[in-house]
């Protein structure tokens, strides 16, 4: 033990001798002054996921993968219900103030992106479900979504009902049931009710805004075998347009949910 102190006491005089010049000296990286993470420097994009203002807030800023300039990526961020609720789930119902919005282009891309806030679920499986796959999943939900390529003024969202069908695992690639609901728009701040109501014995979705019912989807998928990936959630999305020869622009959706609902009998 000895030994040890009078080498560890040696280095630390050698280190306190040495001339100057040589260790580099320090350079401020980052005092972290701007509004947001400086992604020039930093390889991890934003996430927030917390109780604020009497509201979850979720909220996501996302680069687009630089690796080609074809096709698009999609990142969810999301607050899920618990499982032992989410299986008697049949209806979802939520106050959403969307309080940012962009959605990410590319010049060399010329998919569109889109940023949206939305409630979500997975209802049935119209086949034979695999566990942990979505393929044959038919999900319905409301958005509250601003593309990239919108002809709409600033700060101006679309509400929109759908119902879809999942073609792979992931259900990055889908079939649309019947038509999209529009519900009309809304701007960034003001916030607006959406619900989706699954009605299992007539084959419908239905869909409503503050109050008022919008519009439904009717299908005919066999419905009676549950999703192979159970969820029912309030979530974030976007759709980045992957971006290899130009600077694509990141995508950002900022969004509080308030007095969730769920069909009473699934609660306790």
């Amino acid at each position: 033990m000895r030994m040890t102190i009078t080498v560890v006491a040696a280095a630390l005089a050698t280190l306190a001798t040495l001339p100057a010049g040589a260790v580099e000296p320090f350079r401020t990286f980052d005092n972290f002054g701007s509004a947001q993470i400086d992604l020039s420097k930093w390889q991890e994009t934003e996430r927030v996921r917390q109780v604020r203002r009497g509201a979850l807030n979720l909220m996501q800023r996302t680069l687009p993968a630089n690796t080609s300039d074809a096709g698009i990526t999609s990142v969810n961020w999301n607050e899920n219900i618990a499982l032992a609720i989410s299986p008697a789930v049949t209806a979802i119902k939520a106050k959403v103030t969307v309080n940012a919005v962009e959605a990410s282009s590319c010049s060399a891309n010329p998919s569109a992106g889109q940023s949206r806030a939305r409630i979500i679920g997975g209802f049935f499986n119209s086949g034979t479900p695999t566990p942990g796959s979505q393929v044959g999943d038919v999900i319905a939900q409301v958005r509250i979504t601003r593309f990239s390529n919108s002809t709409d003024p600033a700060g101006t969202l679309r509400v929109q009902g759908i119902a879809s069908r999942c073609l792979d695992a992931t259900c990055q690639q889908a079939t649309t049931l019947g038509s999209i609901v529009e519900m009309g728009t809304v701007t960034v701040g003001t916030a607006t009710t959406v619900q989706v109501q699954w009605d299992q014995p007539t084959k419908t979705f239905l869909f409503g805004r503050d109050g008022t019912a919008s519009g439904a989807v009717v299908y005919t998928d066999t419905d009676t075998a549950p999703p192979g990936v159970l969820f029912k959630q309030v979530s974030t999305r976007v759709d980045l347009p992957n971006c290899a020869s130009a600077a694509g622009s990141a995508a950002l959706i900022d969004a509080d949910f308030d007095s969730v609902q769920l069909n009473r009998s699934a609660l306790p």
